[in-house]
């Protein structure tokens, strides 16, 4: 069972299966901060995914890629606008499923980047997120809760 790290071949799949899921993360942030639609970000979740996204206003319930994909296709203005930096990832096994936790989101909301104003940002939020994975094809995120981790750090005015 992978996280059982009783064995070199045991340690072996478990460090494996992390790079895939890690590589799975980094993939899905370079499509939300790339030029093209964020919708495609989408494909990085299994296709009966759930995504709790709790960081702007009302918690949100997604479920289902589909679901997933026009959330993330509604946000491509917001997100022309927002840088994201992980920092502190933590990978963890339960019952032989991947969970990539603790991870601090920052998100810088330049909402006023596009009349000049060159400030750090506008708005900063800190995050919390959890993804947990599962093997489809190759390591998908099958779910994921977003939430804040910390108060919002007002720069300027909310997005």
């Amino acid at each position: 069972m992978l996280g059982d790290l009783s064995s070199f071949e045991e340690i072996s799949e478990a460090l494996k299966a992390e790079r895939a899921c890690w590589e799975t993360y980094l993939d899905y942030f370079d499509i939300i901060e790339g030029p093209g639609p964020n919708g495609a970000a989408a494909n990085c979740f299994t296709r009966h995914t759930q995504v709790i996204y709790g960081m702007r206003g009302e918690v949100l319930v997604l479920t289902g890629r589909d679901e997933y994909a026009a959330f993330l296709e509604g946000c491509d203005t917001f997100y022309q606008m927002l840088a994201d930096v992980a920092r502190h990832p933590r990978f963890t096994w339960s019952n032989g499923i991947l969970r990539l936790t603790k991870v601090i989101s920052w998100q810088w909301l330049a909402a006023n980047a596009q009349h000049g104003k060159q400030r750090p940002a506008d708005f900063v939020a800190v995050g919390h997120t959890e993804d947990e994975f599962a093997c489809v094809d190759s390591r998908l995120i099958s779910s994921r809760i977003v939430g804040p981790a910390a108060g919002a750090t007002a720069i300027g005015a909310l997005p």
